[in-house]
């Protein structure tokens, strides 16, 4: 026994007028060529507001970090104090710094009060604080240096007019919580630090000995 099966032929439906089945082919055509616009155009939105959306994210967690001597004088007792603040708005990761006085680096606060002030290292104690390696919150600042009056008048005069020297260099590189790292010099006020790939050790880091060794 056979079976006779019927097959038809699929055939796009014409209306037997000429300009009206072009018609309908070039209205096809548009709605699909308007509907890979609107495609493309959708696709070219979004990755501008991921971007917009990855500076604003950057923006929020940007830190800045500024150099701030001052003079102050607590219960009776004036020091001079020698800090860095982030006056960002994220935190601030301190990779490295230089502490420069007259084109040399040193590395700690007793040498460079030596250097810069006439410090005698043997009878004199003051306050020193370690700069490198800190994170600071937004707003948060550290004295790396203070030193009283009173521990001796000509040592304090001559750090009260270093601090604000020319001669004085503080190079600080730092980087945000996404790793995005500037370097500055602190000393000279400025409002567009260098943007860098990695910080870079120095030859000579200002962190009183403890940390790296000069190379």
């Amino acid at each position: 026994m056979s079976l006779d099966v019927e097959t038809h032929e699929a055939h796009a439906h014409k209306t037997g007028h000429k300009w009206v089945d072009l018609t309908v082919a070039f209205s096809a055509l548009f709605i699909s060529l308007v509907s890979l616009g609107v495609a493309i155009l959708h696709g070219h939105t979004m990755e501008k507001m991921a971007e917009a959306n990855a500076r604003l994210v950057a923006a929020n967690s940007w830190p800045f970090l500024s150099y701030g001597p001052g003079t102050v004088t607590v219960d009776g007792v004036t020091a001079v104090h020698l800090r860095v603040v982030n006056a960002g708005v994220g935190p601030a990761k301190i990779e490295s710094a230089e502490l420069i006085w007259k084109g040399k680096a040193y590395r700690s606060d007793r040498e460079f009060l030596m250097a810069c002030c006439g410090l005698d290292p043997a009878s004199a104690t003051f306050d020193s604080d370690l700069l490198p390696n800190e994170v600071l919150r937004a707003g948060q600042a550290v004295d790396f240096l203070g030193f009283k009056q009173s521990t001796n008048p000509a040592v304090f005069s001559a750090l009260q007019q270093a601090m604000l020297s020319r001669d004085l260099q503080l190079p600080v590189c730092y980087c945000s919580i996404f790793d995005e790292c500037w370097k500055s010099d602190l000393a000279t006020i400025s409002l567009t630090p260098t943007q860098v790939q990695a910080c870079v050790p120095p030859k000579i880091s200002f962190d009183q000995g403890l940390l790296n060794v000069s190379k």
